[in-house]
């Protein structure tokens, strides 16, 4: 525990107070120590002349007074009863009255400890910049007095820790449901009763069946306040049915369609009981019209009822189920249930306490919803935001002298004043939600000089006197170091670029030129780093490894680790450009096909680097060498074919100036001239496309060479696995 003492009252700001607190008379507020997960511990004290205590406690926070309640008389160290009406009894005011029994001589002592209910604390942090790696850190604590009640004279702290809150239902009568039991002097036992699998699934183990909705009851569904609309029974074969029951009919098994002991909707179409055959009368005469029939009871009003049972926290859970004629069955089903969830909210219902799910195409079912009752309350939906902000590590501020400060009111309280180690410096972060990948941020890189935790908290940096920025600190644990970005300046510009390579470490398996191999992959990540400043910085990369990679010894040495994140230092001059190499490994298992251009490559550095000499690998050179050699015939062909087009070009530049010059009778010498170069131009042409016609027998023979090579190259034929599974060193 660390104590500051004393604390600073720097600002009462007068709010809006809400709620009331455990005030009374006869107790004495002593200390109060709010915490960040939504509680505040409370110390009372009192003296006694009587033998009993009595404390007025606000209904809504009875709960977590009686589970975290501790009275002790200070003289005897004894707890001491508490007695309080049960249910919902209360003074008219909202409070509850207790009672404590005192033992023992009088005058008592007594000291009541509590938990309850409380807005957390926020902080707030101050950072002076200073000389030689020193810097001011404040920190200030925002405390928030809703209770009902001024503080006066209390010893105030404030704290944070990894620890749970909850609410938990201790006030309320818990009954439990017994089995009645009798003389078991029976002449026979009767069987248990039946139950048809038409009906669908039991309800889940703690969990129960609270109503059964069809198509028709979810459709006319009305607000409970609503006009009663006028129904009437459709007669089917002569047999009235119902369109839907209510809760009360589910749960006392009564009504025109009783559900099926598994609670699931039954067979709209089965028969119920056939009416009594109407009596003719022997005239002819129409008979009178029946009288109205009143609507059935609307289920959805004994649903509500249920649900907003004052006290109850239980959770529903809504299941729908498809039709057969329904196309997307799973989408219909789960339709059904949003739609009897809406309109449940719409008419007063909690809708953190209920919870809709599609079950598809349950058998014996056509639609409908089911509604279950569980006893296991719906979490609240921030519970996963405020686990995710969970602190770190475990604080703890306390005030050595006492202060007050008014219900309904604010406090701006410092519970840290002191030298810290810290530096500006860059800070190059590409991946957070806000960073940036072009320019580096300046940051103020600060220790946390405390044995306690400091919790997440905007900051304010000062320097030379001015406001020079501000950031947001994540929770800074004890004696750790943390990064503040606190502005952009554009003076530290960085250029990324990313490679990837491959590398085979080790062959498993060869089979017809497929090769099974482990392999070495390599992200190889480069920062240019470009100093604008005419002064020597200080930069910090930070770098998150991708899942399953390593960093290579060969990366930059100076790492630091931050959350899950490498933090890569680099020094740099005034006006200078640095590179930061960064190679991370992860071994990945592939097929390497001998045929491929890619494959072909693979294999080749994996046999340059191997130091072993095998069968296998004389073969593979030998396909290697003769993949060389198709490539160089193909090149070759490539070539003389170029030079073909080139002398048919050339030929056909030459036949036109010699059908020029036909016409012309002194241009004898200089015909012959063109004539003899035409042929010479026609020969090589010649040469060269029989040059091509050899090259591509060559070619198909290299080919099919190397197709009947790779068809035979199997691992699994010789006895030289182990040589050519041997690892090999990556360049």
């Amino acid at each position: 525990m660390r104590h500051l003492a004393p604390f600073s009252l720097i600002a009462l700001l007068v709010g809006c107070g809400g709620g009331s607190s455990y005030v009374h008379s006869d107790t004495t507020l002593g200390r109060v120590v709010v915490y960040r997960n939504g509680v505040a511990y409370f110390e009372r004290y009192a003296k006694v002349d009587d033998d009993t205590l009595r404390l007025s406690v606000p209904a809504d926070k009875v709960d977590d007074f009686l589970k975290s309640l501790t009275v002790v008389d200070a003289k005897t160290g004894q707890p001491a009863p508490v007695a309080y009406p049960t249910g919902g009894s209360t003074d008219g005011t909202g409070l509850i009255d207790m009672k404590i029994g005192l033992p023992g001589s009088r005058p008592h002592q007594v000291r009541l400890s509590y938990v309850t209910e409380a807005p957390a604390w926020k902080p707030s942090y101050r950072v002076l910049l200073g000389q030689k790696g020193q810097v001011e850190l404040q920190a200030w604590a925002i405390v928030d007095n809703t209770s009902g009640e001024d503080w006066h004279h209390v010893k105030l702290g404030v704290g944070s820790s990894s620890a749970m809150s909850f609410r938990f239902d201790l006030r309320s009568l818990r009954l439990v449901e017994r089995e009645t039991l009798q003389s078991d002097a029976l002449f026979a036992a009767a069987p248990p009763s039946g139950a048809s699998v038409y009906g669908g699934t039991p309800a889940p183990e703690g969990q129960k069946n609270v109503a059964v909705l069809n198509d028709e009851a979810i459709a006319s569904n009305r607000p409970a306040n609503a006009a009663p609309t006028p129904t009437v029974d459709v007669a089917v074969h002569g047999r009235a049915q119902r369109s839907f029951e209510s809760v009360d009919e589910v749960l006392s098994g009564e009504g025109a369609r009783k559900p099926s002991s598994s609670g699931m909707p039954g067979n709209p179409n089965a028969p119920s009981e056939a009416r009594p055959p109407r009596k003719t009368e022997e005239r002819t005469a129409s008979p009178p019209p029946p009288p109205p029939q009143a609507p059935p009871p609307n289920p959805f009003d004994a649903l509500l009822r249920r649900i907003k049972q004052p006290g109850s926290t239980n959770a529903f859970v809504i299941e729908g189920f498809a039709d057969p004629k329904d196309t997307d069955r799973n989408r219909a089903a789960l339709d059904r249930a949003n739609q009897v969830r809406e309109q449940l909210i719409r008419q007063g219902a909690d809708p953190n306490r209920l919870t809709a799910v599609g079950k598809g195409e349950v058998e014996g079912t056509t639609g409908g919803v089911r509604v279950l009752e569980s006893s296991k309350s719906r979490a609240s939906p921030s519970a996963a935001a405020a686990a995710a902000a969970d602190p770190i590590g475990t604080s703890h501020f306390e005030s050595g002298v006492t202060m007050s400060i008014p219900r309904g009111s604010s406090a701006m309280v410092s519970i840290l004043n002191a030298k810290a180690e810290g530096e500006v410096v860059y800070l190059y972060d590409p991946e957070s939600a806000r960073g940036n990948g072009s320019f580096a941020f300046k940051s103020v890189r600060i220790k946390n000089p405390t044995d306690s935790a400091l919790e997440s908290g905007p900051v304010s940096v000062f320097g030379e006197g001015r406001f020079i920025g501000e950031g947001i600190a994540e929770p800074i644990p004890a004696k750790s170091t943390a990064f503040v970005p606190f502005a952009l300046d554009r003076q530290i510009v960085v250029e990324a670029k990313n490679e990837d390579r491959d590398e085979i470490a080790r062959v498993l398996s060869v089979q017809h030129g497929v090769f099974s191999a482990e392999v070495q992959h390599t992200k190889r990540s480069t920062w240019t780093l470009h100093n604008r400043l005419r002064e020597r910085v200080t930069v910090y990369v930070r770098h998150t490894s991708p899942e399953g990679h390593k960093l290579s010894p060969r990366s930059a040495p100076s790492v630091e680790r931050i959350g899950g994140a490498n933090l890569f230092r680099v020094i740099l001059d005034a006006g200078a450009k640095k590179d930061i190499v960064v190679e991370e490994q992860a071994p990945q298992f592939k097929t390497v096909d001998l045929r491929s251009p890619d494959g072909m490559a693979l294999v080749r550095t994996y046999l340059s680097t191997s130091a072993q000499e095998s069968p296998l690998k004389s073969e593979v050179t030998t396909l290697l060498n003769l993949q060389q050699e198709i490539g160089n015939i193909e090149q070759r062909i490539a070539t003389v074919r170029d030079q073909m087009q080139e002398y048919r070009s050339r030929m056909d530049e030459l036949h036109a100036q010699v059908v020029t010059l036909r016409a012309v009778k002194t241009a004898g010498p200089l015909m012959q001239n063109l004539q003899n170069k035409l042929q010479d131009v026609s020969d090589h042409m010649s040469k060269s496309t029989i040059e091509v016609v050899a090259l591509q027998e060559k070619l198909m023979v290299s080919r099919i060479r190397f197709q009947d090579g790779v068809a035979d190259l199997s691992l699994g034929k010789r006895n030289d696995g182990a040589n050519a599974g041997g690892s090999a060193k990556a360049k």
